[in-house]
């Protein structure tokens, strides 16, 4: 991935305004009226790329958080009025990240968030119930050749053991 800041010969913290001068200095040497040669062009081509992205702040922005996170294969993509937040460099304020990251210690679940998990508690015991009812099924049919009867059975009871375990384990850290 090229790095434009490299490039343009400024600090990733940068303003739009020092920038726009390492650029005009650049390209009064490198523009093409000025110097006719081909790597001149190419070099100018560079600086013109790089300068495109970093003066608009949410070019910039994706470019940053890319160049952080080292996802070099993907272009840049921008789009228009979707940027609500202002642009800060990456390593301008470090606790802006910590302030806005999900702590789990802190965390009240919704009421939603309630009902959605005593949901899915009732429905996987139904789940462990059944497994257990085809279990005992099971037992009363006379054994297909080369079967376990008590697969069905062991499993269902391990299944509701282990999810109840699992669901006072989780209340207990909850609380």
């Amino acid at each position: 991935m090229k790095d434009y800041y490299q490039i343009l010969g400024v600090r990733r913290t940068a303003s739009c305004e020092n920038i726009r001068k390492a650029f005009r200095c650049q390209a009064m040497v490198l523009h093409p009226d000025v110097n006719s040669t081909a790597e001149a062009k190419a070099e100018f081509q560079k600086i013109n790329e790089a300068y495109q992205v970093l003066k608009n702040t949410e070019k910039r922005r994706i470019y940053d958080l890319r160049l952080q996170n080292g996802l070099f294969s993907q272009k840049i993509y921008y789009h228009p009025g979707r940027a609500a937040r202002p642009y800060r460099p990456p390593h301008a304020n470090h606790n802006s990240y910590r302030s806005t990251r999900f702590d789990a210690n802190n965390h009240k679940p919704s009421a939603f968030e309630k009902a959605f998990d005593n949901f899915l508690l009732f429905f996987m015991l139904a789940t462990g119930i059944g497994a257990i009812g085809f279990g005992i099924f099971n037992l009363t049919q006379e054994p297909e050749e080369g079967t376990n009867q008590f697969a069905g059975l062991i499993f269902g009871l391990v299944f509701t053991g282990l999810l109840l375990f699992l669901w006072e384990k989780k209340k207990k850290y909850m609380s």
